[in-house]
């Protein structure tokens, strides 16, 4: 590999990462816009179209959208929740339709049914419930499908916001005692504020959009793409890091969302990401060494921990497999990814994901940008032995690797 260089810093400590529909929705583990634009203006100029394959709440598609040379992206995530709020913010929407659709909603008092989902009053007050339901009516009434998914999306963040959930962790705990006595929201006005910024985020995205053609389906990347092949331009993505229990649970922080949509078998989501299911056998049969000495480190200390962490990387190769076939030549692939740490052994999935598209095909490794993570939202240490005292530090800076098939 080519020696680390350094453009510029990648931190962005300071800049605004909730301009445009950025404002829509928060999202687990997600690129921050600054990242993907400059992704796109370094190594997209002569691209004509754009694939995020693990597309999240859509960041690098909201960026490519306002592009004047890209003119088709493809986005794909299994998160029912990420492609709500990806088509919420790509989809230009008429300001006063909006502006008129929410005085509508504000004003409803009828209550429609609450949805049916377990402990339900342990995750939400009464009448925050009975609120929330008013809310849903009225939103279900509309009749204009853009704009009525606008509205969940909004409506989405609400329930979360709004519920009994610690806040300020992506993952499902319930406040303290303590805190649960002094909750007591405001869903209405909560609802409002919501709608109001993401409203403003659309005029602004309005302002700078390009006529783009946005291709967003909630599948696996592991599945046969429907794009043509050879044909994709540029990737930018942030791959999900590969384990729900110690790093990041998309499935657990869009639950309670989703239930309220009623989405069905919500559950069991985090497993059918990848990486969800640990692999029955400890053989690695992908084609890097790195890996293969890593998982060998891992079993030495714990079996099933390696089992694990493999299950995500045989995932990851499948959609290898299938990005391989669509990737143009000379189009650059840019991942953002994190080095997680398991059982104290460093993975450079960054280094690792290199010689997995490599032993795929004719890729040729450009460079490597480091990015410290301010403002990180998920604890500095945390415990995944789940043993007293024992604490290992969480990943607060991210790998951004280049490649260039050729």
């Amino acid at each position: 590999m080519e020696k680390e260089i350094n453009f510029e810093s990648w931190d962005f400590k300071n800049s605004n990462t909730k301009e445009y529909t950025h404002c829509v929705n928060t999202y687990p583990a997600m690129m921050i816009p600054p990242v993907a634009r400059r992704l796109i203006n370094l190594y997209g100029k002569d691209a004509k179209n754009l694939i995020d394959p693990f597309m999240g709440s859509g960041t690098s598609l909201v960026e490519a959208s306002i592009v004047s040379n890209i003119k088709e992206v493809y986005g794909f995530d299994l998160n029912p929740l990420a492609i709500l709020i990806s088509r919420v913010k790509t989809t230009p929407l008429d300001i006063s339709k909006l502006e008129s659709n929410l005085s509508i909603i504000l004003s409803n008092k009828e209550q429609g049914n609450i949805p049916d989902f377990k402990n339900i009053e342990f995750w939400f007050k009464p009448n925050v419930i009975k609120k929330l339901a008013i809310i849903k009516t009225a939103i279900n009434k509309i009749e204009d499908e853009n704009i009525k998914n606008f509205f969940l999306a909004t409506f989405s963040e609400t329930v979360r916001t709004v519920s009994n959930t610690r806040n300020g962790e992506f993952k499902l705990y319930r406040m303290s005692k303590e805190s649960l006595e002094k909750h007591n929201p405001d869903v209405m006005k909560e609802f409002e504020k919501l709608s109001l910024k993401n409203i403003n985020g659309m005029k602004e995205y309005l302002s700078k959009r390009i006529p783009t053609k946005i291709n967003i389906l909630n599948t696996s990347s592991m599945n046969e793409l429907p794009i043509k092949p050879f044909s994709v331009d540029l990737l930018i993505t942030s791959p999900p890091y590969g384990d729900s229990r110690t790093t990041v649970a998309y499935g657990q922080f869009s639950r309670l969302a989703l239930q309220w949509l009623e989405y069905e078998d919500v559950a069991s989501l985090d497993n059918r990401l990848l990486g969800g299911k640990a692999s029955k056998k400890l053989e690695v049969k992908i084609n890097s060494p790195i890996l293969k000495k890593v998982i060998k480190k891992i079993a030495e200390k714990d079996e099933k921990r390696a089992r694990e962490v493999l299950s995500f990387y045989e995932d990851f190769d499948n959609c290898v497999i299938q990005l391989n076939k669509v990737m143009a030549k000379n189009s650059f692939i840019c991942f953002v990814v994190g080095n997680r740490t398991v059982k104290g052994i460093n993975i450079p999935t960054d280094k690792i994901m290199t010689e997995m598209f490599q032993a795929r095909g004719n890729y040729k490794y450009i460079t490597t940008y480091y990015r410290n993570i301010p403002n990180k939202r998920m604890p500095r240490l945390n415990c995944p032995s789940n043993k007293a005292g024992e604490k290992s530090t969480t990943m607060c800076n991210e790998f951004i690797f280049i490649l260039q098939k050729n």
